[in-house]
């Protein structure tokens, strides 16, 4: 009901289930024990944003896009890592700390910017290249994340690895989670394919998201990155009559979602009622805010210009790339409870990352979604204003043409 009040008076509504978690953090309906015994749900939650991610990874439409794309994706996410990462240095002087916080800085909003695309309907070059950089985006910060988290608990003395094992025990874990969360993926089409009761597929798909999430906890591997995979070998794979079943879990996510950036506000709430911690986190965030920002901005940029994309690409592709929210608070969410279980000056900052990009994200929602808009619109990709975009053009594949009506003729 929050939410919806803040909505009505033009505050996105993830934003608005942040506000409302403060809210109750503050007056004490949402207090430690209460945020603790829910944190299953930040599980189930990056897992189901995990698997939605996946599904905006197919390629079909992209063609011979889709090197170019990631060379872009590469450039823009470690610009924002390395700019972020050193300011944050400087600040610390901690660079396991500063690391972390670079990380986390190259995750973008897939689903607060996909809500700017489909609420416009906007469609072009520019629209389709940007939902796929804004979910590769996602498994560059997961990669980075989870390295980063080896790296700093090798610094705290909370393992007994060698430097050699740390380095490289993320990435054997980032590929056991890709061969498991694939592996779901082929299981599920076995019947999704044949079976026609959409409910069945409905209930099988989300216990299999379960079940993978669960798994992923037992075998401490990255549990958004497998579901991501699932996603995409399902979006990749799945027949085209059966498409509907995975939007139908995006809809029934939503309650999770919700209460999943309700947590994130309660969980700041404990630490902006501090004074001295409200000044802190502030500092931290005007600098993260500006590192993040200049570097997805410029680092798009580049990479547009390098792989010889058009004008339109260089110039309105990085300011879409603003918007920060479900996979950063969860990758920050897991930083956090990382360092929680090491206590000390650990627990300390892991509190401070959580802040600081919670705060942050309050920000960037309230700024992104308008950035997006303006950039789509200035880049002609409104239908009504963009003839070449209209509902029934005519696209080229691999020498067949085609148009959105289903006729196909070979060149």
């Amino acid at each position: 009901m929050g939410a919806l009040i803040l909505k009505r008076m033009g505050i996105p509504q993830t934003l608005g289930f942040m506000i409302v978690g403060i809210v109750l953090g503050i007056v004490g309906i949402a207090n430690d024990e209460m945020i603790q015994s829910l944190r299953m749900i930040v599980s189930l939650a990056l897992g189901l944003i995990g698997y939605n991610i996946g599904h905006e990874l197919r390629s079909k439409t992209l063609g011979s896009r889709f090197k170019k794309l990631i060379v872009i994706v590469i450039i823009e996410a470690t610009a924002a890592f390395w700019l972020v990462s050193l300011l944050l240095f400087i600040i610390t002087g901690q660079w396991h700390i500063a690391i972390l916080f670079g990380a986390v800085a190259s995750a973008t909003a897939p689903a607060a910017t996909a809500d700017v695309v489909w609420e416009s309907e906007f469609e072009g070059p520019l629209t389709s290249s940007l939902m796929f950089v804004l979910a590769a985006d996602d498994i560059v910060a997961v990669i980075l994340t989870n390295s980063a988290i080896a790296y700093a608990t090798f610094f705290y003395g909370a393992t007994t690895l060698t430097m050699l094992e740390v380095i490289v025990l993320p990435i054997l874990k980032i590929f056991g989670a890709a061969a498991i969360g694939a592996i779901f993926g082929f299981i599920y089409l076995y019947p999704v394919n044949r079976e026609e009761d959409r409910g069945r597929l409905l209930e099988l798909e989300l216990g299999m998201v379960i079940l993978l999430i669960g798994l992923m906890g037992i075998l401490q591997m990255s549990d958004i990155f497998a579901a991501m995979v699932f996603g995409f070998v399902v979006g990749k794979k799945i027949d085209e009559d059966k498409e509907e079943v995975p939007v139908l879990l995006q809809r029934i996510m939503s309650p999770i979602i919700m209460i999943f950036f309700v947590l994130v506000g309660a969980r700041m709430a404990s630490f902006l009622t501090l004074e001295s911690t409200l000044l802190t986190i502030i500092g931290t965030a005007a600098v993260y805010l500006i590192g993040r920002t200049v570097a997805k901005y410029f680092g798009a940029a580049v990479g547009a210009t390098i792989v010889g994309e058009d004008v339109t690409m260089r110039k309105y592709l990085g300011s879409c790339l603003f918007c920060q929210a479900g996979v950063a608070l969860g990758l920050s969410f897991i930083i956090e409870e990382t360092f929680l279980t090491l206590g000390g000056d650990a627990a300390t900052w892991g509190t401070l990352i959580l802040g600081v990009v919670a705060l942050s994200t309050m920000v960037l929602e309230a700024v992104g979604p308008l950035s997006v808009k303006y950039s789509l619109e200035k880049a002609g990709e409104l239908p009504e204003d963009h003839e070449i975009f209209e509902p029934h053009t005519i696209t080229k594949f691999d020498g067949i043409i085609e148009d959105d009506r289903g006729s196909c003729r070979h060149e």
